[in-house]
């Protein structure tokens, strides 16, 4: 029968009212802390039941989050299958195309920003085969739609942006927007605005690369970004600069919650004993990788602005350095992306990097008013945030994508306009 499981001998729907609410409050929990941060005692509370009652309509936590991902891939391959099915038009109606897929996408996203949220991590190592093939997405449905209604934009975009990273900027902007934009926002608005910004650009007028080139932003970035230290690997097993380097990717893989002191131990290869003789905690090791990355981005961020560049020259000065960012920080890009929730609290191990984040988006706002009020840059509503969403994607992942590249992109996407050239 549709919609009915066995558990411990019982016949139990998945369809009833009551599960429909467990699902949707495990939703919202999961999107607030995370899979390994939510447990079945916390939904059952949630929701006003005896943890005993719960396992009545699922018999675990993983079955939920199995659900939650399985109904967003569904939703994204009907999307993705509908655009594949639309014939592709030229002119206007490709803007239109790509626009009208923009907002599906980001749409679903937020519908769903609990399986966004899931699928932001490594499964658990426990994970059983069909959560680890529920968090995967129809990506090939999808970067068919992407491919088609970005081709019908090549006889109005000759001379602009690299079609490639276009697609994939307007994808992966799409499905990640839960992470990049607050929730109190129309998703299809969001989208509209960020269209705007990639198919027209932020600026009135944008130099020549050379130009850009010769700035004083441009020459402050490039010297910011040589004195970053490379990341040379530890000198040995018991070497403190190991326990770092496997908190970091630990943190990265799993995310920061779902991070055990053990799981880091494990990876640096040393016992237990060894460990909480080289570092403190948990909440320790995390404080000193943020605020290292932080100190660096900061500092770049820093003398950019404080080129004394016009306001075209300064973001194009920020895009070279968050290319660069994403691909030296990777790691790091990727643990404060998501899972951590409460991070306002003065006691949370991010606390101190949520502060420097929000004042670098202080000061890129206000970066952008004065540009808007001297008519160089274009306005758009909540540009600042659109603009941060795109520097930080990471073009790297896409073909093996160099930081020169990527540049060329930012420059021909987001201060020019993809469809301006």
């Amino acid at each position: 029968m549709a919609g009915v499981q066995e558990t411990a001998g019982r016949a139990v729907s998945r369809d009833s009212a009551r599960a429909q609410v467990v699902r949707a409050t495990a939703a919202r929990l999961f999107e607030a802390s995370g899979y390994a941060g939510t447990t079945m005692n916390d939904i059952a509370d949630a929701v006003g039941l005896l943890p005993g009652s719960l396992y009545h309509h699922f018999a675990s936590k993983e079955q939920i989050a199995a659900e939650l991902l399985t109904a967003y891939s569904t939703a994204l391959g009907e999307v993705a299958d509908a655009a594949v099915a639309d014939p592709p038009a030229p002119g206007a109606a490709a803007e239109e195309r790509v626009r009208q897929l923009s907002a599906d996408v980001m749409a679903l996203s937020f519908e769903h920003a609990a399986a966004v949220r899931l699928r932001a991590f490594d499964p658990p190592t426990v994970a059983t085969a069909r959560l680890r093939e529920a968090m995967r997405l129809p990506t090939e449905a999808l970067e068919i739609a992407w491919r088609d209604a970005v081709d019908g934009l090549r006889p109005a975009r000759e001379g602009g942006a690299d079609p490639a990273l276009l697609r994939f900027a307007l994808q992966q902007a799409t499905l990640d927007g839960p992470g990049s934009y607050p929730s109190g926002q129309d998703p299809r608005e969001v989208a509209a605005r960020l269209c705007d910004v990639l198919l027209q650009g932020v600026t009135t007028g944008c130099p020549h690369d050379g130009e850009l080139d010769g700035s004083a932003a441009s020459r402050a970035a490039v010297e910011a970004l040589a004195g970053w230290p490379e990341q040379e690997p530890p000198a040995g097993p018991r070497d403190r600069d190991t326990i770092v380097s496997a908190a970091r990717a630990e943190f990265a893989r799993r995310g920061y919650d779902a991070t055990t002191v053990r799981d880091i131990a494990a990876a640096a290869g040393v016992r237990m004993g060894t460990l909480y003789r080289r570092v403190e905690s948990k909440e320790a090791l995390l404080r000193e990788i943020l605020g290292s990355y932080s100190g660096h981005l900061g500092e770049a961020f820093g003398a950019v602005l404080a080129a004394g560049s016009p306001e075209v020259e300064t973001l194009d000065g920020l895009a070279r350095v968050f290319v660069h960012a994403s691909r030296r920080f990777e790691a790091e890009t990727c643990i404060v992306r998501y899972g951590w929730s409460g991070r306002e609290a003065t006691t949370s191990p991010f606390h101190d990097y949520y502060l420097a984040t929000q004042g670098r988006l202080t000061a890129l706002e206000e970066l952008i008013d004065r540009g808007a009020a001297n008519g160089r840059l274009r306005t758009v509503p909540d540009m600042a945030l659109h603009i941060r969403s795109v520097l930080w994607l990471p073009f790297h992942q896409h073909a093996r994508t160099g930081t020169a590249r990527a540049h060329a992109f930012l420059r021909a996407a987001l201060l020019r306009g993809a469809l301006r050239g």
